[in-house]
Order: structure tokens, then C-alpha cells, then sequence
């Protein structure tokens, strides 16, 4: 599959197990077109320490208070970044990339992974689709979410702002995940339910009824763990 970006200049947000995985999907990418479509200059960290590290053979570049001003050595960079927590990514596009005219978030879409391109499907930007993602039909991304290993999406599903679906989770038909909201790995949510905004589903939870704002529900009914500390 070609794309139009050749060799676009590109950082990774990000110093941890998260960004290592980017890098090798990016790598991915790459291999998967006649000529390489990003050309990774290095990881951004949120800690000055971390300056100069290598990871994966490539070098820690910036800080996110900095990165403004080092981004301005390029005409156009490309950006993504790689950290599950969802208000953490919030808080990068808020206060660092609103100091950016020259960034650009492309879709980061592994090539195992099983996007319907004639399916009604609309993606935002800086999103990150790992490799044995299935999307459906008549899904609705938003901007800086990430769809980890093997997890699926249903038809009808509304995914908002810096959702994070961690790898193996199902994602049931005529869901809205709202913004912020976290999906543990080898969770299953049932059909036609909203999980609230900045809301978590603990690690192997089923999900049964809708999930009000700044929740976290865990286990097999899923039940809200604020409730059970309680009792």
C-alpha cells in the first residue's frame, strides 16, 4: 500500500514500552512500501534526564517543553504519540502541539491490521491502529486514539478523543466510548452501551450496562470499584 508521505521526518512521543511498539509498527509501515514513508528522528520525553538515551537505536531528542522549539529545524515533522494514558495525551496536544504550526498526526495503521476503506468509516488524526485490529463498518474515530493488538471494533462504534482500547478487547456493535476513556486488555464491552468520558474498564472486564464519567468498573459484571471499597 503506498502512501503519500516519503521519508516524512516523524518523533514519537513517549520513552516507554508503548513508544518501542510504535517504533517497530512504524517500521512496519516502511517495509511495507517501495520507499520508506517515515523517517524516525527520535522519541520526545516528558524528562530532560532522558536526553540523549537511546531507545531501539534511536536517540531521546526533546522534551515536550522544548519540543516547540525544536521542531522549527523542519518545515513539516510528523508526530504521534505513544502513551496509553488518555488524559496524557490530552495534556500534550494542549499544551505543546497549540505551540506548533508545522506538525503533522498522520494515521499510524499496521499493515495486518483489517480497516474497511468502503465501510462509511471516518478516522481523525494521530490515531494508532496496531497490527490484528479489525474495524467494521460505520466506525467513527476521533483524533490520538489507539486501537492496540488484536482488539476489534464492531459496526456503528463511536470511539472520541484519546481513547485507549488495549490489545485482545471487543469492542460490541453501536458502542460510544466517550473521551478519555480507557479499555483494559481482554476486555469485552456488550452492545448499544456508552462507557463515560475519562472512564477506565479494569483489565479482563465484561461490561453489562452503560459506564457513567470518571468511573472505573472492573470484573466480570464489571461493578464499579468505588462501590466495592465501600463495602
Amino acid at each position: 500500500m503506498e502512501n503519500v508521505w516519503k521519508g516524512l521526518p516523524f518523533v514519537i512521543f513517549g520513552v516507554g514500552g508503548q513508544a518501542k511498539e510504535i517504533k517497530v509498527l512504524i517500521d512496519d509501515i516502511n517495509q511495507s512500501n517501495k520507499t520508506p514513508v517515515y523517517e524516525i528522528i527520535g522519541f520526545v520525553s516528558n524528562s530532560q534526564d532522558d536526553v540523549g538515551l537511546e531507545i531501539e537505536g534511536i536517540k531521546v531528542v526533546s522534551t515536550n517543553d522544548n519540543f516547540p522549539e525544536f521542531s522549527k529545524k523542519y518545515k513539516l515533522l510528523g508526530a504521534t504519540i505513544a502513551l496509553a494514558n488518555p488524559k496524557w495525551k490530552e495534556q500534550i496536544v494542549n499544551s505543546v502541539f497549540s505551540k506548533t504550526d508545522n506538525i503533522v498526526f498522520p494515521n499510524l495503521i499496521h499493515p495486518y491490521a483489517h480497516v474497511s476503506t468502503n465501510a462509511n468509516n471516518e478516522l481523525g488524526i494521530g490515531n494508532i491502529i496496531c497490527a490484528g485490529v479489525t474495524i467494521t463498518t460505520n466506525i467513527k474515530l476521533g483524533k490520538f486514539i489507539i486501537l492496540n493488538y488484536n482488539s476489534t471494533v464492531g459496526h456503528d462504534v463511536v470511539i472520541e478523543d484519546y481513547c485507549t482500547i488495549n490489545p485482545l478487547s471487543a469492542i460490541s456493535g453501536n458502542i460510544k466510548l466517550s473521551k478519555g476513556s480507557l479499555v483494559g486488555a481482554g476486555s469485552s464491552i456488550r452492545e448499544k452501551l456508552t462507557v463515560g468520558e475519562y472512564s477506565t474498564v479494569g483489565l479482563g472486564s465484561t461490561v453489562v450496562k452503560n459506564v457513567d464519567d470518571n468511573k472505573i468498573v472492573i470484573g466480570k459484571a464489571a461493578e464499579n470499584l468505588e462501590y466495592k471499597r465501600r463495602v
